[in-house]
């Protein structure tokens, strides 16, 4: 009888093991998919907010408004495809050259400030769709003897850090660059002199030569297409907005916002 109960209660106790080992797999299966990281667009929306980097020195894309306030074709693009995410934006200022770096660390979701695609770029970072196509172009002042590239030979000419501009420049011959920070620190130069052009998109040297005494050289540099910036990796992310792009611009947004900036 002893013998018996023995092999009993060792028999209970492997089959209590199994049920309570089943059990607990069950559990650790339950606690892996409650652990289960939040992919980038689920984020987003659970935090009701997408986070913006743009540098507002690029009117008609972005700029500050006489209240403070951050406006621009960009701007109210990105108000749109947030509108579609179901999460309102915000916007942070920062300098154009920090923003691909804010957005690789994550410190901002998205970059959306006329940033031209380029393979360089492509490297660190993953594009949506072009929105629109550009250039860039040579300005000088409305009076200047410079009519094309050529005659830019020994001349001092500033660009935008980190911009396409910057790099198309590079490409000019026997020219001395000037790089500066901000868009406006270059229009000031060729403003009073200190260079005779500025490298510089062809939107936001249309809108600059409509304000100062400056014209655009009719030859683009190149040609570029522009997009916004998104943390390499996270296309769930990059489809959500190209698909509230698709919609904007299928519907009559897109165009709307295009002729409130005079974007070309």
């Amino acid at each position: 009888m002893k013998t018996k109960f023995m092999k009993f209660a060792v028999s209970l106790l492997v089959i209590t093991a199994v049920v309570f080992s089943g059990c607990s797999k069950k559990e650790e299966e339950e606690k892996k998919v409650e652990k289960k990281e939040l992919t980038k667009i689920e984020k987003i929306k659970e935090k009701g907010e997408i986070t913006i980097g743009t540098s507002p020195d690029y009117p008609p894309f972005e700029s500050i408004d006489d209240n403070g306030n951050v406006v621009g074709f960009d701007i109210d693009l990105a108000k749109e495809i947030a509108g579609e995410l179901g999460v309102k934006p915000k916007f942070v200022s920062m300098g154009f050259d920090s923003i691909i770096t804010a957005v690789k660390n994550g410190q901002v979701d998205i970059g959306m400030s006329s940033f031209s695609v380029n393979e360089e770029r492509k490297m660190s970072i993953d594009f949506s769709k072009p929105y629109i196509s550009t250039a860039q172009v040579i300005l000088v002042k409305e009076d200047s003897a410079i009519r094309s590239a050529k005659d830019l030979e020994k001349a001092v000419i500033a660009v935008q850090m980190g911009t396409t501009g910057a790099e198309a420049a590079k490409e000019l011959k026997d020219v001395e660059i000037k790089t500066v920070e901000d868009s406006n620190v270059a229009t000031m130069m060729l403003d009073n002199g200190s260079v005779r052009a500025v490298v510089i998109d062809i939107a936001i040297a249309k809108e600059l030569a409509s304000r100062h005494s400056f014209r655009v050289l009719e030859t683009p540099l190149n040609k570029e297409e522009t997009a916004i910036v998104i943390q390499k990796g996270n296309d769930d992310l990059t489809q959500g907005i190209n698909t509230a792009l698709d919609k904007i611009m299928s519907d009559g947004r897109y165009e709307q916002i295009k002729t409130k900036w005079d974007v070309k």
